[in-house]
């Protein structure tokens, strides 16, 4: 029986970026929580903007945040993993070298930019919803509390390519999370990693889990899931990886198959009530 059910947002629930969500979603939450399946919002995203996406709802789900480096609920942090600060500077001095990349740093509660009035800082605003601080040097913040370090580029694949290959990097994980980023995180984080941790602290069972995923950085996630499930739209070795492919993000089809896992509990209940 199914009582955990975790979802990405980015391709998966929504257009990649976007700031909008099908209602019917809250309304099928609600359902799940009534016959008592818990969900849990899984995203590269930081919790600020996943929080305000699911606003209608936060009091009743769980966040996996910032690609599974932050495990909490609304009112409290339950675990989080950061990276080691000595291995901070020369990341950035590395990623500074990528041509045409951007890049993000996370904190638990708030993201830095370099500069004020670049494409990415009001993307990562007026988009994506991030609590965001300008700076104007990226080594010059606090580095005890980073989690995450995101970054952007049109051809991120290529561009980042052999960028683990360091001495460094090899001590941190790094995934393509979008079709235009690729974020990096302690070794011990990752979708699966806190998906599984998630599991252990609410004491269920992965087989009793669902997982929705349709990139790169959910794989993981997909190893620690009774059931694996993607959408049509989602990359090849996704689509290869997952028990069930349903419609794509725009057909809503996490949407068809959340009814369709409350309709099977609800048959199940009855045939126990016989």
């Amino acid at each position: 029986m199914i009582k955990l059910i975790a979802s990405d947002i980015d391709g998966t629930l929504v257009k990649e970026g976007s700031h909008e969500i099908n209602p019917a979603y809250y309304d099928v939450i609600r359902e799940l929580k009534e016959a008592g399946i818990i969900f849990c919002a899984c995203s590269g995203r930081q919790y600020h903007s996943m929080m305000e996406l699911f606003k209608p709802v936060a009091d009743d789900i769980y966040f996996i945040a910032s690609n599974g480096t932050v495990i909490r609920t609304r009112d409290r942090v339950l675990h989080s993993w950061k990276i080691d600060s000595e291995l901070y500077l020369p990341l950035i001095e590395r990623l500074r070298t990528i041509e045409g990349a951007e890049i993000v740093v996370e904190g638990p509660d708030v993201s830095w930019i370099e500069g004020t009035d670049t494409p990415i800082a009001k993307r990562m605003s007026n988009d994506y919803r991030y609590a965001v601080e300008n700076v104007d040097d990226l080594t010059a913040i606090p580095t005890d509390n980073i989690i995450k370090i995101s970054v952007h580029h049109p051809n991120v694949e290529k561009a980042t390519r052999g960028l683990d290959q360091s001495s460094r990097a090899r001590n941190l994980a790094m995934t393509i999370s979008g079709a235009e980023w690729l974020d990096i995180f302690a070794k011990e984080a990752g979708k699966g990693e806190a998906f599984a941790l998630l599991q252990e602290y609410l004491g269920i069972g992965q087989e009793e889990t669902v997982y929705f995923g349709d990139n790169l950085n959910d794989l993981s996630a997909f190893h620690e899931a009774g059931v694996a499930a993607t959408v049509a739209n989602a990359r090849t070795e996704m689509q290869d990886a997952a028990d069930i492919v349903e419609h794509s993000f725009s057909d809503l089809g996490v949407l068809k198959e959340l009814r369709h896992i409350l309709d099977l509990r609800k048959r199940f209940e009855a045939e126990g009530k016989k």
